[in-house]
């Protein structure tokens, strides 16, 4: 993502990444998502994929289902795995029941669950007030995610030098969306997702005016300078992947 290398190359400290919600809902919510890593078992994900479009099939009619988009990890450890992320929930959504969930727990075990060789749940929550979305994710097909870890005692201090940035970005229109996300449950302390949607690799290049310069136009090149290196001792960085979107397996016939 041309921010995270910017950030990378011209400042030379930890680079910022992103993670998407691709994703967004039009109707008021709690910004909760449901997001699953799976590892199909080996050789079987074309067959996994196969099943769980089948399993979408059905239970596309049934009411309160979860849509789940689906993404190949495309780079990273995780190559050859898959991200399934329901978004735009509110938290009662996480404890309904339905008349069909035996039947539709009896499909999948049969069916889906075979295929799979393990699978990572995680319960996160937008973060919009520090995003910057684009306003549909029509085309937008790549999204790197980079994971971040808040360290202990400095979350303040990391969310007012985050709104400080996100401010100048947004007031000078900058050429690339972010947004982030904050792990709630099934991840690691203080965690959060840096999220860059692309329409493919060739948006990685550099922006013009580039991160540096808006920062710097805004804040005069020595604030910018004590200002980050300030706000950097405030988190640390973690692994980064590409996901790429997989349109057939996140259908649900409609």
């Amino acid at each position: 993502m041309k921010f995270r290398i910017v950030l990378y190359v011209s400042l030379l400290i930890p680079s910022f990444a992103l993670i998407s919600p691709a994703m967004a809902q039009d109707d008021a919510n709690d910004g909760v998502a449901v997001v699953v890593r799976i590892t199909p078992e080996k050789g079987k994900g074309d067959d996994l994929v196969k099943a769980i479009t089948k399993y979408h099939h059905w239970v596309a009619d049934k009411e309160g289902h979860f849509e789940f988009n689906w993404y190949a990890i495309s780079t990273g450890p995780g190559t050859g795995s898959y991200i399934a992320r329901s978004g735009g929930h509110n938290w009662a959504d996480l404890d309904a029941d339905h008349d069909w969930d035996d039947e539709a727990d009896k499909m999948f075990d049969a069916e889906v669950a075979p295929l799979i060789e393990s699978t990572h749940r995680m319960v996160t929550r937008d973060m919009d007030d520090v995003s910057y979305w684009p306003e549909n994710f029509e085309g937008y097909t790549h999204f790197m995610v980079e994971e971040w870890y808040i360290k202990n005692g400095q979350r303040a201090a990391f969310m007012n030098g985050l709104k400080t940035i996100h401010g100048h970005l947004t007031a000078a229109k900058f050429g690339s969306y972010y947004g982030f996300i904050s792990v709630v449950s099934g991840g690691h302390g203080n965690q959060v997702q840096f999220v860059g949607p692309m329409k493919g690799w060739a948006d990685m290049v550099e922006d013009d005016p580039s991160f540096r310069k808006i920062m710097t136009d805004a804040m005069g090149e020595d604030e910018f300078s004590e200002f980050f290196s300030s706000w950097a001792q405030t988190y640390k960085v973690g692994g980064n992947m590409m996901l790429v979107s997989m349109p057939g397996a996140s259908d649900y016939g409609d």
